[in-house]
């Protein structure tokens, strides 16, 4: 393509006249088929799409948990492309034996008249399902990553995912969804298709709990220092069971080092108790009198600037990760905090006030799914004012004790949720907020998952939704911080609780009838 002859005469293509950059910019309209065709004309274009192309392709790479692997070692013993590895992906890419069962609605048996859904291999799925099992079990997926890791300089990002996330900018004609590398390969196999936006795990398998410690032993042996780790779990009730932050002894040291400069933790954790007789068969869940250990695993996470915790499925810990920020709170000012059956034993001779003092840098904070005490939640909202950038209250419902109840006590306290707003307008550095779907629960008429609903009247002060019945429950405002102490206060004006029953004893209180 460099030159074409024409008699005696020899022409340079017009493509190369056009400056690099502009050649990299019409690449980007390009198909990947297209692109990878347009790199394969000469060395020169090659030369001038590497750097876009590699970056763009092996910036970040997902993989299902299969022999497919062994790409990632490829990419790994590559001079050029291990450098450009960034973020690397798991894929919980679950296969299971029992998918080439038919469905309710499935519409009759497969071809070669086996209880199977039709266009599913069921001997090949077996055969894929076992492979999988068996990289698990014997170690082999530990060994695998940890080979890829020794040889991938940059990598500081650490992600698994249940269901295919969405490309923020997708090429034209390429698949709009991040899939795992792999997923192809089985649909064309087995006839089984991982590429949906759904999670593909059932209850109760641990899978995700296994690769999580897997994989960050596999961290540990290869000596990297992540800056982010994510696990996002959208199986609904499901994740990281109190088992996966379960660390030897023998390989806490490693993993300090590993977890040094993390700077951003995202987490979809269960905290469900046990239920009887289940134990021995693989429950999810821990027992009553054990600690929870991802609080032992937070102890080894000195930098955090980024905390995002979704807690899945019934919590049975009354302040779970809300509770152990508020005594770190307690530690940074000195007080003395007995361990607790919840969070774990402080360690004798540990440095409790460097414990404490590790999150004052804190920036990001994002809470779903979870309950608290209003004074624990209250004293860490407090604490952060002078480092939050962006705080997110996702279904997280405040718990209102005897002592502090706003009915009788306090007349003038509309609700718990308005004192801590209006007590964080007084300091803060909030640049970003979304609140959402908040629970408020007061003693001897809101027990267990039942709850007062809490909603917001309308105002002109950010983005208000909510569902189709008229109330609004949803409200975020992004704003400099001058503005955001001012919409904090019209938070707390505007923040109301929904019950008849407790408005008998605080006008405060709304009925949904009022509200509309």
């Amino acid at each position: 393509m460099v030159d074409t002859h024409v008699g005696t005469k020899s022409y340079k293509s017009p493509l190369l006249w056009l400056p690099c950059e502009l050649l990299v910019h019409t690449a980007s309209y390009l198909s990947p088929e297209d692109l990878f065709n347009l790199r394969l004309t000469c060395r020169r274009i090659e030369t001038f799409l590497f750097d876009t192309f590699s970056e763009e392709f092996f910036a970040n790479r997902r993989f299902m948990v299969t022999e497919c692997l062994k790409c990632l070692i490829d990419i790994s013993k590559h001079p050029t492309l291990s450098k450009r590895l960034i973020k690397f992906t798991i894929g919980l890419d679950r296969l299971y034996s029992s998918d080439a069962l038919p469905s309710v609605g499935d519409g009759g048996w497969g071809d070669n008249n086996l209880p199977t859904k039709r266009g599913v291999e069921p001997y090949r799925l077996e055969e894929l399902a076992v492979e999988q099992n068996w990289l698990v079990s014997s170690g082999r997926l530990q060994l695998l990553l940890s080979e890829a890791l020794n040889d991938l300089p940059n990598l500081i990002e650490l992600n698994l995912r249940d269901a295919s996330i969405i490309r923020e900018f997708p090429r034209p004609e390429s698949n709009p969804s991040f899939v795992s590398h792999g997923t192809a390969e089985v649909r064309r196999q087995t006839g089984i298709d991982l590429s949906s936006n759904e999670s593909h795990l059932h209850q109760q398998d641990q899978f995700a709990d296994i690769i999580f410690s897997t994989a960050l032993l596999a961290v540990a042996r290869s000596g990297k220092r992540l800056k982010a780790i994510t696990v996002d779990i959208q199986k609904r009730d499901m994740g990281l069971s109190s088992s996966a932050f379960a660390i030897p002894k023998s390989l806490v040291s490693s993993l300090r080092f590993a977890l040094q400069d993390l700077r951003s933790l995202n987490l979809s954790v269960s905290f469900t108790y046990v239920t009887l007789g289940s134990f021995a068969t693989g429950s999810m869940a821990f027992l009553r009198w054990q600690p929870h250990y991802l609080f032992s695993f937070l102890e080894y996470t000195p930098n955090l600037t980024r905390i995002r915790i979704e807690s899945k499925g019934p919590s049975f810990l009354s302040d779970g990760i809300i509770g152990w920020l508020a005594r770190l709170v307690d530690l940074s000012n000195g007080k003395q905090v007995e361990g607790s059956r919840l969070h774990g034993r402080l360690q004798p001779g540990f440095d409790h006030v460097a414990l404490g003092q590790r999150f004052h840098n804190l920036q990001v904070l994002e809470l779903g799914n979870m309950i608290s005490p209003t004074e624990s939640l209250s004293k860490v909202l407090l604490h952060l004012t002078s480092s939050l950038r962006k705080l997110g209250l996702c279904m997280v419902g405040l718990s209102v004790a005897p002592g502090d109840d706003e009915l009788d006590n306090n007349r003038r306290s509309p609700n718990a949720w308005s004192y801590i707003f209006r007590e964080m307008s007084k300091s803060t550095c909030l640049e970003d907020i979304h609140i959402s779907s908040l629970g408020h629960h007061t003693p001897g008429c809101t027990t267990g998952d039942n709850k007062h609903q809490v909603v917001f009247l309308k105002s002109e002060f950010g983005v208000q939704s909510g569902p189709r019945n008229g109330l609004l429950n949803t409200w975020s405002h992004v704003g400099s911080i001058s503005v955001m102490k001012a919409f904090l206060v019209e938070v707390a004006e505007k923040t109301v609780v929904i019950c008849s029953s407790c408005k008998q004893r605080n006008s405060s209180y709304r009925t949904s009838e009022e509200i509309l």
